[in-house]
């Protein structure tokens, strides 16, 4: 086939006389873009540092925040100047970019900046003395965060969060009592607050005090700046601020004086950090959100009782002390269960709670040691994990598999005290992975058909240490058996030896299974089997990772270098494709750093990866605003590469909530559920070097997705057709050129 020219049809068409006016003006404001990136830097700095407070990192959600000091102008000034000194400096220190871009480096100076702010509101020092002190904070404040977050991560393996501020803020405190009980009586200048009830005013005071604005409108606008990042985590700070006030009330009935009402923001900053930010959302974290405020609560009270008439009292001390306490607890579970620490980068919690459910749906045994079917032929599953004979206790997760004819005998009939004609006797056993063998044991004799030795339980096995991590044992070869030796490197597929029926083995098996360290007899740990076959009444399904039922008939799947060659070979590009409609689609594709591919279109994009065994879409970033991007996500969610004629494979994608029209359904989505859409795909032809053809269909799919999709891929090109079939419409994009480029994008 010719490859499509990179010009298309649609350059010939005459233009409208405007375009050329708007395509220069397109091109200068292009050309312009590197300048006001540089120019605007700066100031996403100094938003992301106000959004880090609530450990948010959103600049949209930062600049809203910067907008709310505008109430009290004098903060807003401090805070700009010394966010930008802050910034500079660490500039010039080459401290880490990176913390400052995300704002991690540079928050407690903005507190800080607000702290000077509100201490000198009722000063009559002299202006170069106020500005001198706000100079001295931002650099004492700017060391003292780069010293905590070099420590605390490294020596006690906690975040510092505001620890930098605290001790700055609680320094000013003590050299200047006497005008911080001045500011404190010192009203502000902000509007009269509307009649709200008590409890309602409280909270959006502690949300004001967190930037030193304790007022109903202030706390207004945090409120609508941390919604506008993420409904999940002031949901989490609701359950926080609720958990801290019980305990209020508690206090309180007991006869205890103290101000727990005006330290609510330490109540509700752990209930969002623990509900939202350092675990995923779930009813698990937003219980763990309620306890967080309760245990700042009893803080709140044993700080006040300890350093009363400090000033340090009303410092987020509690906060920081129950972040860090709750942490260090949570670290001495064995088993997470549902509640899970968040790992990775994600935009905000509802992103993180998502990503996790689909990973979930998708990938049930992401976190378990992945192995091979140890043979190369066809094997039916005969005991599975926690099953009625042996496989039970400490030994649970264990595998067993033998070869069956079509009738499911073991044997032929008639012969089953033969044990020469069990057909798995003397069946090729292969390595489930690249390793290490570390243990032989080949000399015990085989047993009768139907004996067991119960004196040598494993019979002869090995074991092999996995180079991915993991502690593989193979049992029951038969005597003098085995083809490899303690200490030599065998990888993936490489024949260990020969399948036999010896130690607690009635017939002749292959038993599997992952333990907990390299002693014979040792705990059994759950795994899976990855990139294999079952065979099913409606033909074969590929699996990429899972544990076979009993009674399974499974089989090794491997690599067809006519699929591979086409996933492989996707070139980085710009490909535009025309729908029915006459819209032109744009689509560019590049190659990030770590090899994964990432398809773009306008705001939207997805990233994909050439993984072991399949080619797999792993993150998606839709908006709705590119209708291919969001078709191509359910038509090819994975590609495996292995072939056999009638294969057919199964994943699932997630269902958007702001596609249908429910974008308030993402705050609930952690606590009521994510909804996916299950996909099943299939060849429609034989794959040949020059094409795939995909055939997806969705089973009971919502009425604005379609039905059933059909795409076809070509190597250097990647997609060059999708038709997707709605219920009463089909919608078809067809690629008409594409430009190949650099990996990053830039013109050859």
């Amino acid at each position: 086939m010719n490859p499509i020219p990179s010009t298309s049809l649609m350059d010939f068409t005459e233009a409208p006389p405007s375009s050329s006016v708007l395509g220069r003006l397109k091109a200068q404001l292009i050309s312009l873009r590197p300048l006001l990136q540089k120019l605007a830097s700066p100031f996403l700095d100094v938003a992301r540092a106000a959004s880090s407070i609530f450990l948010c990192g959103s600049w949209k959600a930062g600049a809203l925040l910067c907008t709310s000091l505008l109430l009290e102008p004098r903060y807003f000034v401090f805070a700009i100047i010394a966010t930008l000194l802050g910034s500079g400096l660490a500039k010039l220190m080459h401290l880490p970019a990176a913390m400052r871009k995300d704002g991690t480096l540079l928050y407690n100076v903005f507190l800080g900046a607000l702290a000077v702010a509100w201490i000198t509101r009722n000063t009559t020092l002299p202006p170069v003395a106020i500005y001198g002190m706000l100079v001295i904070v931002t650099v004492y404040t700017l060391l003292l965060s780069a010293a905590l977050w070099h420590w605390f991560p490294l020596r006690a393996g906690l975040p510092p969060l505001s620890a930098a501020f605290v001790i700055t803020f609680g320094t000013l405190l003590t050299f200047f009592p006497l005008a911080a009980a001045a500011s404190a009586m010192l009203p502000f200048a902000l509007p009269a607050e509307p009649a709200l009830p008590f409890i309602v005013a409280a909270f959006l005071r502690s949300m004001g005090t967190i930037l030193f604005l304790p007022n109903v409108w202030a706390g207004l606008a945090v409120t609508l700046a941390i919604l506008v990042w993420s409904r999940v985590a002031m949901i989490n700070a609701v359950a926080g601020y609720a958990g801290g006030i019980v305990i209020v009330k508690l206090l309180e009935a007991c006869g205890l004086q103290w101000f727990g009402w005006f330290a609510g923001h330490n109540y509700l900053l752990a209930g969002m950090a623990l509900g939202a930010v350092y675990f995923v959302p779930s009813w698990s974290s937003l219980a763990l959100a309620f306890v967080g405020g309760s245990v700042a609560a009893l803080h709140v009270a044993a700080v006040q009782h300890f350093l009363r008439g400090s000033g340090w009292e009303y410092l987020p001390l509690p906060y920081l002390l129950t972040i860090w306490s709750m942490l260090c607890c949570l670290r001495l579970r064995e088993k997470s269960g549902s509640l899970l620490p968040t790992t990775g980068t994600f935009d905000n919690p509802e992103a993180a709670a998502a990503s996790i459910a689909l990973a979930n749906a998708r990938f049930p045994h992401r976190n378990e040691t992945h192995v091979l079917l140890p043979t190369s032929r066809e094997v039916i599953v005969t005991q599975g994990f926690d099953d009625k004979l042996s496989h039970r206790g400490d030994w649970q997760h264990a595998l067993d598999f033998e070869v069956h004819d079509a009738a499911d005998n073991a044997c032929p009939t008639g012969c089953d005290d033969d044990l020469s004609r069990y057909y798995t006797q003397g069946l090729e056993v292969r390595a489930p992975g690249s390793g290490e063998i570390i243990r032989v044991i080949d000399s015990v004799a085989d047993n009768a058909p139907g004996g067991c030795n119960f004196a040598h339980n494993w019979g002869n096995h090995l074991i092999l240490r996995l180079d991915y991590g993991g502690i593989i044992k193979l049992a029951h070869f038969m005597k003098n058996g085995i083809a490899v030796k303690a200490g030599q490197r065998v990888t993936a597929g490489d024949l260990l030896g020969y399948c036999g029926n010896s130690g607690r083995s009635p017939v002749p098996h292959i038993h599997l299974h992952t333990q907990a360290s390299a002693e014979t007899g040792a705990p059994t740990l759950p795994f899976c089997l990855a990139n294999f076959f079952t065979r099913t009444e409606t033909g074969l399904q590929w699996n990429f990772a899972s544990v076979p039922k009993v009674g399974a008939r499974i089989a090794p799947a491997t690599v067809s270098s006519t699929v591979l060659g086409t996933l492989a070979h996707f070139a980085p590009g710009t490909a535009s494709y025309r729908s029915d409609q006459a819209d032109r689609t744009d689509l560019r594709i590049t190659l990030d750093e770590s090899g994964r591919y990432i398809f773009q279109s306008g705001p939207d994009s997805l990233t994909a990866v050439l993984g072991l065994h399949a080619f797999q879409i792993t993150q998606s970033r839709l908006s709705g605003a590119s209708q291919l991007l969001r078709l191509l996500s359910f038509a090819m969610p994975t590609v495996p590469f292995a072939y056999q004629s009638g294969m057919n494979w199964e994943d699932c994608v997630a269902l958007h909530a702001k596609q249908h029209g429910r974008a308030l359904a993402g705050a609930f989505a952690p606590y009521l559920g994510h909804k996916t859409q299950r996909v099943i795909t299939r060849h429609a032809l034989h794959p040949t070097r020059g094409r795939l053809q995909l055939i997806t269909t969705l089973p009971d799919a919502p009425a604005d997705l379609p039905q059933e999709f059909e795409l076809t891929l070509e190597p250097v090109l990647g997609l060059t057709s999708l038709i997707a079939r709605f219920q009463n419409h089909t919608l078809t994009f067809t690629q008409t050129s594409f430009t190949p480029t650099l990996p990053d994008g830039t013109a050859e």
